[in-house]
Formats: structure tokens, C-alpha cells, sequence
């Protein structure tokens, strides 16, 4: 299915390549011709096509980090919401890039309120209160990209915050899955001892991903080659199509919303089971976040004053 729809879409672009190649000098689509020779400048339209067509795809597929799906979904309703996040990510790829920097700043957030609660030590660079938000978002980011999410023992890392607001923590009473645990929660059923702490580690996050460093690589090499053929293109004065510039956008907000997401781990399917102490009465029906329907706040910015 994800095949035909990239099909689809690859066709749904051959109009415009048609309309924006005419529109530049020496810049033709080349026919089959055995007697024709043609120059090192000229690109067929399967070229154009694939290059941008894998590079979309690259893009709007790979470079996406779902969250993990809730337990009352199925498996169509899986497939739809990835497909729906693929057609946002082709069409609007800043609202991604904007999504995943806010779920930076949660899982930051949620990090810090897990060593707060005594899951672990965390080497993590002091806010300053007096700061705007504006000023804070700005360290996080540096912070970010300067320190490893690594850590000493068994501390929780930027990983499990990423884990814990992606939908990775999953309360199960009395042998059922009830909801899926926000941070909050999760931090207050901890310190009121209603759970047990949690216990796993970055690496065990990390095996459940099926993304790794090396995977994150291969894919951000593939859009920056596409980013260098372009600006090769335009240093020799060639042509490029409208399909081009255009893939040239999401590539970039594409690279972003990959950096953003490094730590976040990919394509995960089962959560962590969290048990409900059997001595303690469980919570009433409908006091969790998730139980009602409802998307997880993030309270991150409630924390910096104005």
C-alpha cells in the first residue's frame, strides 16, 4: 500500500517536471533515440522522477519518528494515521519539523522531572529561572546538540524521555491494560508507590528501535546528496525543475525534524507494561489522561515565567 502510494504520488509530479522544464534554457526531456548523443547536462525524466521521488520518500517515511500506537488501535487505524503523517509530512514538512521540536522540549521536560523523582542521576546543564523561554529553548537546543544523552548508572537519559511521552509506559491492572502513562503520571504513581519504578535501561530502549545510529546516517547522506547535486546544478548555472525546489524544502525541514529526533527511538510497537500494586485500589475510571482520548499537554513551558 505504501508503494502504490508513492506511485501515486510520483505520477501526481510528472505534470509539473513537464511544465518547469520547458521554462529553461537547454533543458529538454531526452528521447530513446539510439542516434541521439546526448550531453552530460541532459537528464531524462526518470531521472528527475526517481531522484526526487526516493528523496520524498526518504523524507516522508524514514525520517518521520511515529509515536507508539495506543493499545486500543488496530492495525488499520495504525496504517492510516502513518500514511496521514507521510501526506503531512510531503505537504506541510514545517508542521513535523514544529512537532518534533516540541516533543524535544517535553521529553527534556520529562527527563528532568524523572531525576527530579529520584529514577536516576542525569548530567544535565542548570536552567537559570531569570531567562525567557525563548532564551531557554535556545540552551535546550545547544544543550542538545553539545552533550550526549549518555549517562552514568542506571540514570534515565533524554532516550527515555523521549520513550516515556511517545506512549512507551503502559498501565496494566489486575492483568489488563488500562491506558497508556504520560510522564505525569507515570511520576506520580512512582512517588506515591501505587507502581514500581521501571526498570530499563537506554540500551534495552535501543534495541526495541528499529532505528540506529548508522540507519540515521545512510538517510540523512541520502538527502544531503540530493541538497549537494542542487547546489552543484546551480553553481553551473543548469536548470532545475520546480519538482526539485520543492523537494529541496521538505529535504531541509526533513534534516531538521531528523536531529531533532535523534535520541527519540523509531518504529517501536510494544510499550512497557507498568503493574498496578494489587493492595492498592485502582484509579477510578476515567481519571487517566489517555483512558478519556485525550493527547498528552505538555507542560513544559509552564515552567519558564514570562
Amino acid at each position: 500500500m505504501t508503494l502504490r502510494l508513492l506511485l501515486c504520488t510520483v505520477l501526481f509530479c510528472v505534470p509539473f517536471v513537464y511544465a518547469s522544464l520547458p521554462t529553461f534554457n537547454d533543458s529538454y526531456i531526452l528521447t530513446l533515440d539510439s542516434s541521439d548523443s546526448p550531453s552530460c547536462n541532459t537528464r531524462t525524466l526518470w531521472d528527475i522522477l526517481s531522484s526526487c521521488g526516493l528523496t520524498l520518500f526518504a523524507c516522508t517515511w524514514i525520517a518521520v519518528h511515529p509515536d507508539i500506537p495506543r493499545i486500543d488501535k488496530g492495525i488499520v487505524a495504525i496504517t492510516f494515521h502513518r500514511l496521514l503523517l507521510m501526506v503531512i509530512a510531503f505537504l506541510a514538512p514545517e508542521l513535523v519539523t514544529a512537532w518534533a521540536a516540541w516533543q524535544l522540549l517535553c521529553a527534556r521536560q520529562a527527563t528532568k522531572d524523572f531525576v527530579d523523582a529520584g529514577f536516576g542521576a542525569q548530567h544535565a546543564k542548570p536552567h537559570c529561572d531569570r531567562r525567557v523561554w525563548w532564551r531557554k529553548l535556545v540552551d535546550v537546543l545547544l544543550s542538545f546538540i553539545l552533550n550526549s544523552s549518555r549517562s552514568s548508572g542506571d540514570g534515565w537519559t533524554l532516550t527515555h524521555g523521549f520513550f516515556a511521552w511517545m506512549g512507551g509506559f503502559v498501565l496494566c491492572v489486575d492483568g489488563e491494560p488500562r491506558a497508556t502513562l504520560t510522564p505525569d503520571e507515570l511520576v506520580r504513581f512512582v512517588g506515591e508507590g501505587t507502581v514500581d519504578k521501571p526498570v530499563i535501561t537506554e540500551a534495552e530502549i535501543k534495541d526495541r528501535s528499529k532505528g540506529d545510529a548508522l540507519s540515521k546516517c545512510v538517510a540523512i547522506l541520502q538527502l544531503v546528496w540530493f541538497v549537494i547535486q542542487l547546489i552543484a546544478r546551480y553553481a553551473q548555472n543548469l536548470p532545475v525543475t520546480l519538482l526539485e525546489i520543492d523537494t529541496l524544502g521538505v529535504t531541509i525541514m526533513a534534516c531538521i525534524s531528523y536531529g531533532l529526533w535523534w535520541y527519540k527511538p523509531k518504529d517501536i510497537e510494544c510499550p512497557y507494561v507498568v503493574r498496578w500494586n494489587a493492595h492498592v485500589p485502582p484509579p477510578p475510571p476515567g481519571s487517566l489522561t489517555n483512558e478519556k482520548g485525550r493527547s498528552p499537554t505538555c507542560t513544559y513551558f509552564s515552567h519558564f515565567p514570562t
